[in-house]
């Protein structure tokens, strides 16, 4: 798979498809999939493993412990999720804050939500003033990682601010964080 694939409303990709080689990123038990599938563990692409794990150390380096909160998900499980918020919230609200199945990057495996460890607790409610986001913006890159849902950028993404939603996109990260671009501008360049 292209790194560079752009996966949304306009482009989804196919049902059946399903990324090779995921990798479990953790076995911790407070993950997003719980709401919905208490035995599914984060996993993602092994293409973007050891960026992630290089990530993760350097952070804890700096005394910030992130984790995969959600990364891969199947066009099936990206349904359970899209319903349960749609009968939640509405149509109206769900669309600009859970993609559709086929149109989610998660199930590409190279998207990740990401949460963090703080005083021996699992914080998923993240917050731009948060330490653990502050790194992450100021970093992310330099692993290939871009901050995916930008703040003013609903208007090119389709897409609600999102702190916590990082997508890999390999050597391309540097450009994209120093234009200040969302992954649709940087792919229409």
């Amino acid at each position: 798979m292209d790194i560079k694939i752009l996966v949304n409303k306009d482009n989804p990709i196919s049902k059946d498809y399903v990324p090779e080689n995921l990798i479990i990123t953790d076995n911790n038990d407070f993950n997003f999939h719980k709401y919905v599938d208490p035995k599914l563990k984060p996993m993602v692409s092994n293409i973007i493993y050891p960026y992630f794990k290089k990530m993760q150390e350097d952070a804890l380096k700096e005394n910030i412990h992130i984790i995969v909160d959600s990364g891969y998900r199947s066009y099936d499980y990206q349904k359970k999720v899209y319903d349960a918020l749609v009968d939640k919230i509405g149509y109206d609200n769900a669309i600009s804050r859970v993609s559709k199945p086929g149109c989610s990057e998660h199930q590409t495996g190279l998207a990740i939500d990401i949460a963090y460890i703080r005083n021996n607790k699992y914080i998923d409610n993240c917050k731009d003033d948060d330490l653990e986001i502050k790194w992450l913006l100021n970093n992310s890159y330099k692993y290939g990682f871009i901050l995916r849902y930008p703040k003013d950028k609903e208007h090119i993404t389709g897409y609600i601010y999102e702190p916590w939603h990082y997508r890999y996109v390999g050597d391309a990260a540097k450009y994209i964080y120093e234009n200040n671009l969302t992954l649709e501008e940087y792919l229409n360049k």
